[in-house]
């Protein structure tokens, strides 16, 4: 668990100690092909899942642009929940499996509190999650700009 975590961006910065006790809170999961590991609206669960292996399809039925249409189909998205986890939000899209997917799930409220006490990892994954909110948002912003001016990025 630990050496998939090392290779996750969230955690990349983070000692060898803080990945040992986070790990503490992960589960390994092995889903099938259409199964859904994140739910749109779902105003429950904080959890963060790290894709392992496999891809997933995103949807939304939140636009009435997509229509429940796939918004993305990618396999090298490595984290997938963190802006229910921060904002404690409902999800914002459901996450669904194309084909065998392996997974780590991160119990987002343990993570949360670990953090909490643990300043020093704290900081260093809020970085993280910052850094890969703000990369999401400058994608969307150049799509937005593609759709809105219909010129290539």
């Amino acid at each position: 668990m630990i050496s998939d975590l090392e290779q996750v961006q969230l955690f990349k910065e983070v000692t060898a100690q803080a990945l040992q006790e986070i790990s503490q809170f992960c589960t390994k999961l092995e889903l099938e092909d259409g199964e859904t590991f994140i739910a749109e609206n779902d105003p429950r669960s904080r959890d963060l899942f790290v894709l392992r292996k496999g891809r997933v399809e995103i949807t939304t039925n939140s636009s009435g642009i997509t229509s429940s249409e796939a918004i993305i189909s990618q396999h090298d998205k490595e984290l997938f929940g963190e802006i229910s986890w921060i904002t404690g939000r409902k999800r914002t899209a459901t996450v669904r499996c194309i084909g065998e997917v392996e997974a780590i799930r991160i119990d987002g409220e343990k993570l949360m509190s670990y953090l909490q006490d643990h300043p020093d990892t704290g900081f260093i994954v809020m970085r993280a999650v910052t850094m890969l909110v703000a990369n999401s948002l400058s994608n969307t912003d150049q799509l937005l700009k593609q759709i809105l001016w219909n010129t290539p990025i």
